[in-house]
């Protein structure tokens, strides 16, 4: 597993060089020296009644799409904050239970990216851990990996991602003006409160921004690698 994680450390800095392009006023992060950190128990039950977790000090993005993953902003001096507003821990990857879900996200007739790197902690470089959520590359690909059984949320992907998310809005997208919010689980549009929608295995999940005739067509299914 230290492998793993150094290879991800890798593949960060070959984003820093690469830089990043954010809407936020915040710096990408920029290869420097690494600072090791213990990275604790990894050990996860159940998810908090409430999103963010209440006295977390990280704030939700309000802005326009399309948003980068934390720990490539300010040196990734947040990530860990990012992970516990989703009520996450942060350690190795665990993969006594492992399996992988899909999201989407569309406004206004277009992809926004999924991110690489939702759910990695890290100081510049030097990957500290993982939350049993996370992304490893832009396919969307969600990985749900934990010790034990237990349920994970929509909501967690997306407050880890740092962005506003509820029934009405996501970012700078809010139902008005002739748009709407809505959120399509394997097709079939959900009611009720989207960040309590539980993630499932080869689940197809598409939360989706713009007008009604934009809600008639959206994925309904993906096409996982054949390892996944």
């Amino acid at each position: 597993m230290r492998a793993r994680l150094a290879a991800a450390g890798a593949a960060l800095a070959l984003v820093a060089l690469a830089g990043c392009t954010s809407s936020s006023s915040h710096k990408a992060i920029q290869p420097g020296p690494d600072s090791p950190s213990p990275s604790p128990s990894a050990h996860y039950t159940a998810p908090p009644s409430v999103l963010p977790v209440p006295g977390t000090t990280v704030s939700m993005s309000t802005a326009a799409g399309p948003w980068p993953a934390p720990v490539l902003l300010d040196n990734g001096q947040q990530s860990a904050a990012y992970v516990a507003a989703a009520g996450l821990p942060y350690a190795e990857e665990m993969l006594s239970v492992h399996y992988h879900a899909h999201l989407d996200v569309i406004v206004d007739g277009k992809p926004i990216p999924v991110p690489a790197f939702l759910g990695f902690v890290a100081t510049g470089n030097n990957v500290r851990g993982l939350a049993p959520l996370h992304t490893h590359d832009a396919s969307g690909i969600i990985h749900i990996e934990n010790d034990v059984p237990a349920t994970f949320l929509l909501g967690q992907v997306i407050t880890e991602w740092g962005v506003r998310f509820s029934s009405t809005c996501l970012g700078a997208y809010c139902t008005g003006g002739g748009k709407e919010l809505a959120v399509f689980v394997n097709g079939k549009r959900q009611t009720g409160d989207p960040t309590r929608i539980v993630l499932t295995k080869h689940e197809e999940i598409a939360v989706v921004y713009g007008t009604p005739a934009e809600m008639t067509h959206v994925p309904s299914s993906y096409k996982f690698p054949g390892q996944l």
